[in-house]
């Protein structure tokens, strides 16, 4: 963070915390890209196993979602209630399990299992997911430069590893059901060892300012019940406003990993081996982007570098879509991750630079954004039905060109 008020803390301020913890946090992201990704990579061969078409495909990964909604609408009072180190433990734990179950589901080609298993993984990395965003919000704000993007470029690493890993695992014909059950336990192993890194009391449970008192205009809320403070963040038109924000950056993101690979086997015939590039090329994309991000939201700050992000993102799903051949689609995944790589980083800075409030916003904007993934996903699928994979994804780029309207207003709530 390029600007910060002269009283607020510094890790310096606070004994035991600094590398060590920063580390574990960089952990977290690179253990949730990989163990997210894991599933993304083997899609195919799910769509293949169950006898899926797009929009049952779609169906199911929905109704799987469900899980993610409920524990968004609770995650940060039990982020608050818990503690990071506890909360991030249960997480992994009920997203690992989740996994276990729809790896066990694909091998038996139960539909209704695979579901039972995505209710779990969803929850947990709902849960998981607002961890990491107030934990990384902490530490950032007690540093002396914007990180954000380095965090979620670690993220991007994840997944780069996942996917390359599943699409070799895949060429080699090693069993999905195998495949998936290792990579949830290995990332509890991995989740379990970055919370020894990190110190009794993590930077993400601090609530005040080097004042003692709370921040902004929420310096009662330590009084107030976690539920209260659920609902007030509800009701914060910037906190609303950037869940808008959110959810086109997010449906782009997640289009990405579920229907890119998809599509160019629908279009092109290729293998999922070679499918599985698009994925892997819009992380690559992603990592190289987000490392380099720091400084180009340093120098043009945190709103144009948000219309850029999303005009970018815009072009390279045209790119992708409309393509005549393979090649040309993966390089329009190449733009479409190079757009994509600041924008959640960016919404995740502003949304937590309230410590007292860091939890509850980033709850509304993750639910936000799995409320509305009722209707894209399987709004895509029944599109694609009609129009094929590549065209379905069309309408995402008008989505996200049409919230660049919105990137004023949050200037104007943040005075940025």
């Amino acid at each position: 963070m390029s600007e910060r008020d002269h009283h607020e803390l510094s890790v310096a301020d606070f004994p035991g915390h600094g590398m060590r913890e920063r580390l574990a946090v960089y952990g977290f992201f690179i253990i949730m890209g990989i163990g997210t990704s894991a599933w993304i990579s083997r899609l195919p061969t799910v769509k293949a196993s169950l006898g899926l078409q797009p929009s049952g495909l779609a169906l199911m990964t929905i109704l799987g979602g469900c899980g993610a909604l409920v524990g968004m609408l609770v995650s940060g009072v039990l982020t608050d209630q818990l503690g990071m180190r506890r909360a991030m433990l249960l997480a992994a734990s009920i997203w690992c399990l989740g996994m276990v179950i729809a790896a066990l589901a694909v091998t038996l080609r139960s539909v209704p299992g695979v579901i039972l298993g995505l209710l779990f993984n969803s929850a947990g990395i709902s849960l998981w997911g607002t961890v990491n965003t107030v934990e990384a919000g902490a530490v950032e704000r007690f540093s002396s430069r914007s990180i954000m993007p380095r965090f979620h470029a670690s993220y991007s690493l994840g997944m780069f590893l996942a996917l390359g890993l599943g699409s070799l695992l895949s060429h080699l014909g090693v069993p999905i059901g195998a495949h998936l059950a290792v990579n949830a336990l290995i990332s509890l192993a991995l989740v379990a060892a970055c919370v020894l890194l990190c110190p009794a009391r993590p930077l993400g449970d601090y609530k005040g300012n080097a004042d003692g008192k709370r921040s902004d205009r929420h310096a009662d809320s330590g009084r107030s019940s976690a539920f209260s403070k659920q609902l007030a963040a509800w009701g914060d038109a910037l906190v609303l406003i950037l869940a808008l924000i959110n959810v086109a950056l997010e449906a782009s993101e997640g289009a990405v990993n579920d229907w890119s690979g998809i599509g160019l086997v629908d279009s092109f015939g290729v293998p999922e081996s070679q499918a599985g590039l698009a994925p892997t090329i819009f992380a690559a994309a992603m990592i190289v982007s987000r490392l380099l991000g720091t400084h180009l939201i340093e120098r043009l700050g945190n709103m144009r570098s948000l219309v850029l992000t999303l005009l970018v993102s815009a072009l390279g799903i045209l790119v992708y879509a409309l393509s005549p051949s393979f090649v040309l689609s993966l390089v329009g995944t190449g733009i479409w991750g190079v757009g994509a790589a600041l924008g959640v980083p960016i919404v995740t800075t502003l949304a937590t630079k309230d410590p007292a409030m860091a939890a509850q916003r980033a709850s509304v904007i993750s639910t936000a954004y799995y409320g509305v993934s009722w209707i894209i996903p399987p709004a895509i699928g029944f599109l694609a039905d009609h129009t094929g994979v590549r065209p379905a994804l069309l309408p995402l780029a008008l989505l996200l060109a049409a919230v660049t309207l919105l990137v004023p207003r949050v200037s104007r709530l943040t005075r940025e």
